[in-house]
């Protein structure tokens, strides 16, 4: 008796996506996995289990069943996506590996032996190469983190539990983040997780950063009377160390651009830029959650408050010069940054601009697979769909349909 194929599950992750796409061609052609696997060279049971998604496809072997099945490029389109998951399920496994190591640890603890550093270099790891890659991926992981320290809290000592407490603040707003490029509500959710763990584990520098990130929330959803209160009640922390102050001097001067306060706006951000200069690291935490607030990082929110107080032409001036020299690594903020920039044009009424940077800011978003850079496009695609006659408009909003279409669907 024949076989039932095995059904597949295309939107649990890109291989088992690119598993149902292989299968689907394959049989639109007529073939057999054998006479697949004799034309790219391969054997048949190869090429089930990739269809299956229990083996990764190399570059080659995707090449060669595009050239074999001659899809149009829909397989080779899987390529990027394909090496970026395999990138992440590496450090997956990095990461139960260090799980299992801490849970160990707590269960045989010396006094001379500390758990907790490879975990924290796991969450910078995963942190880099997120702006990098994108965040696709990295929530399971980040879950079983989580999930690892709740278990290494309730066995360890009241003085190494504040340490976890520690790790589940970091680990639970490293969640915020991920679940900030899809999920708004679960991204204020796990902040306020990891505040109730910063205050439980009387880490006050922790807590600051996480009403920080709260306060960023809160301008993402317009609402800068609330940015404003929580930057406030951050600022009243006299142990910040310099980035983090100026992280919230920058929230503060969004919240009065937002608000039309000029003047209030621009001494938040000069505080921040002066702020921002120093290099004093934290000690109470073991990973420097400021890093990223550098001159670059401030200026570039500069350009921001410019655009929110009418001032769009100096935004664009601004963004461009920022963006000629931007570092390589920070892909997801680029995305971000372009795609506000686009609006910048918008408002200046330089259309042809404008659709310009939004395609750049959408083939970026598009490679992070961040659905809060196509969120910050929308402005600009509503603003172009008026300008059917510009090419490079009409273009853009047809991409730009595409890929929310695509987001939507997986």
């Amino acid at each position: 008796m024949a076989q039932v194929p095995r059904r597949l599950t295309p939107h649990r992750s890109v291989l088992h996506g690119f598993g149902a796409a292989l299968r689907q061609w394959r049989e639109c052609r007529g073939l057999s996995q054998r006479a697949l696997g004799r034309l790219v060279h391969v054997s048949g049971d190869l090429i089930g289990k990739v269809e299956k998604a229990e083996r990764w496809p190399s570059a080659r072997l995707v090449e060669s069943c595009e050239a074999a099945l001659q899809t149009g490029g829909d397989l080779l389109r899987f390529l990027p996506d394909l090496e970026r998951e395999r990138r992440l399920t590496v450090l997956d496994h990095r990461s139960a590996g260090i799980a299992d190591g801490l849970l160990g640890g707590v269960m045989d603890h010396s006094e001379e032996t500390d758990p907790l550093p490879p975990w924290h270099e796991q969450l910078v790891a995963l942190a880099t190469a997120g702006n990098r890659i994108g965040y696709a991926g990295m929530a399971s992981t980040a879950h079983a983190q989580i999930s690892a320290a709740a278990t290494v809290g309730r066995r360890s000592s009241s003085t190494d539990r504040r340490k976890v407490l520690i790790a589940q603040a970091l680990w639970a707003e490293f969640l915020s983040w991920i679940d900030e490029q899809s999920d708004a509500a679960e991204a204020d959710a796990w902040l306020r997780r990891a505040q109730q763990h910063a205050v439980a584990a009387n880490a006050p520098v922790l807590a600051s950063y996480v009403l920080m990130r709260q306060s960023q929330r809160a301008l993402e959803r317009f609402d800068p009377r609330r940015a404003a209160v929580l930057a406030r009640q951050a600022l009243d922390e006299v142990r910040l160390p310099s980035r983090i102050r100026a992280l919230l001097l920058v929230r503060q001067a969004q919240a009065y651009a937002m608000g039309g306060d000029q003047s209030a706006c621009v001494a938040s951000i000069d505080k921040a830029h002066r702020v921002a200069c120093s290099a004093d690291g934290d000690s109470e935490l073991p990973v420097d959650v400021g890093a990223h607030c550098n001159p670059v990082y401030v200026a570039a929110h500069e350009a921001q408050c410019r655009l929110l107080l009418g001032q769009p032409a100096a935004a664009a001036d601004l963004y461009e010069q920022l963006l000629q020299n931007w570092p390589a690594q920070w892909r997801v903020d680029e995305a971000l940054w372009r795609s506000v920039l686009s609006t910048a044009y918008i408002n200046s009424g330089d259309v042809e601009r404008a659709a310009t940077e939004a395609t750049q800011a959408l083939a970026l978003a598009a490679g992070t697979s961040s659905a809060r850079a196509l969120r910050w496009l929308n402005p600009t695609a509503v603003a172009l769909r008026q300008q059917p006659a510009v090419p490079e408009a009409a273009a853009f909003v047809l991409a730009y349909r595409q890929a929310t279409l695509e987001a939507c669907n997986h």
